[in-house]
C-alpha cells in the first residue's frame, strides 16, 4: 500500500488514519512496514526472500520472510523508511517509531553464507582457532579453507528444532549469533534513518510474546530507546510463564517496558489445548491481563 511499485510512494490512506488520530489528540505509534514485503519485490528481486532451515526458498506471503543480508532488501527497506520519516517528521502526535515487527525468521541463503564466513573470519582470525573452538576433528569436519564453511541447516549437520540438535554445536550457535546480529544491523539501519529526520521521538521494535531464542535480547536492548513487548497469554498458561517474560523485559534496560501488542480475543495463529474455549474471551479478562503486567513495570 505504501509503495505499490518501486520508488513510487503513496501515503494517502495512512495520512487519513494519522489525521483522524491527530485531530482527536491520540498518541500515535507509527510502524515502518518493513516486516512484510510487497509482491513486486519478490518478483523483481528473488534474493530478498529467505531460505529456511529446511533449505527452501520462500515465496510471496507471510512476515519475517526477508533475507537480512540481501543488499536489495536493505536498500529498499532503507528507501521506504527514509520517505516515511521525512513525511511524518513534524507530527507532534507521533510518540514512538516502531521498526519492522517481531524480528525473526533466520535465513540460510548464499548471501548469508557469504557474510557468515566473513563474520567467522573476523571472530576467529585463523582456521586453527575455529577448528579448535568447534572441535572439528569429529567426523572429518576439519575446515581447511574459509569457503568450505556451509550454513548449518537440515541439508547438512542439523536436524530437529532450529539450532537445537546438531553435530557441530559451535557452528549452530555461532550461526544463530550471526543471524541475530544481521537482523540487529537492519534495526540499527532503520533507526539511524529515522533519527536523521526525528531525533527526539523514541525508536523501538517489539520483542516476541514468547522468548525468541533466535534473538539476543540483552544485546539488542542497548539499541532500543524503550523496550516494547507483545503479550498474548492463554487461559491454560501457567502464571509463572508470563511473569517470567515480564521480568525479562523489565530487566533488559532496568526500566518500565511498553506493551506494544495484545488481543481482546482469540487470534488465528495461536495454538492452545483450550482453543475452543479460548475463542471468545470474557468481557472482563482484557483489563485483568493488562493489570497483571503493571506490577512487573509495564506501561500500557
Amino acid at each position: 500500500m505504501l509503495e505499490p511499485e518501486e520508488g513510487k510512494y503513496d501515503f494517502s490512506e495512512l495520512d487519513k488514519v494519522v489525521k483522524k488520530l491527530s485531530d482527536a489528540n491520540f498518541d500515535i505509534v507509527i510502524g515502518t512496514s518493513t516486516a512484510a514485503m510487497p509482491a513486486w519485490m519478490f518478483k523483481k528481486y528473488p534474493d530478498v526472500a529467505r531460505i529456511d532451515y529446511q533449505g527452501r526458498r520462500h515465496v510471496f506471503g507471510q512476515q519475517y520472510n526477508f533475507c537480512p543480508n540481501s543488499k536489495n532488501y536493505q536498500r529498499l527497506a532503507g528507501n521506504l523508511v527514509e520517505e516515511l520519516a521525512k513525511h511524518y517528521q513534524n507530527n507532534p502526535n507521533i510518540v514512538v517509531w516502531h521498526v519492522n515487527n517481531e524480528y525473526g525468521g533466520n535465513c540460510y541463503c548464499e548471501n548469508c553464507q557469504h557474510e557468515f564466513r566473513k563474520w567467522l573470519k573476523d571472530k576467529y582470525q585463523t582456521l586453527d582457532a575455529l577448528n579448535k573452538a568447534w572441535n572439528m576433528n569429529v567426523w572429518s569436519h576439519t575446515i581447511y579453507d574459509w569457503n568450505e564453511i556451509v550454513v548449518p541447516n537440515e541439508l547438512g549437520d542439523a536436524w530437529g528444532p532450529e539450532g537445537s540438535e546438531t553435530i557441530v554445536a559451535g557452528l549452530s550457535i555461532d550461526y544463530l549469533r550471526f543471524q541475530s546480529e544481521s537482523l540487529q544491523n537492519l534495526f540499527k539501519m532503520e533507526k539511524q534513518i529515522i533519527k536523521k529526520h526525528d531525533s527526539e521521538t523514541p525508536v523501538t521494535t517489539n520483542f516476541h510474546s514468547l522468548p525468541n531464542k533466535m534473538i539476543d535480547y540483552q544485546k539488542w536492548a542497548k539499541d532500543q530507546d524503550i523496550i516494547s513487548y507483545d503479550s498474548y497469554p492463554t487461559y491454560d498458561a501457567p502464571t509463572y510463564k508470563p511473569a517470567f517474560l515480564y521480568d525479562l523485559m523489565r530487566s533488559l534496560k532496568h526500566q518500565p517496558f511498553m506493551l506494544m501488542e495484545s488481543a481482546p480475543s482469540q487470534v488465528n495463529w495461536q495454538y492452545s489445548p483450550l482453543r475452543d474455549l479460548d475463542k471468545w474471551r470474557q468481557p472482563n479478562c482484557r483489563p485483568w491481563w493488562l493489570m497483571v503486567q503493571i506490577p512487573f513495570n509495564s506501561f500500557n
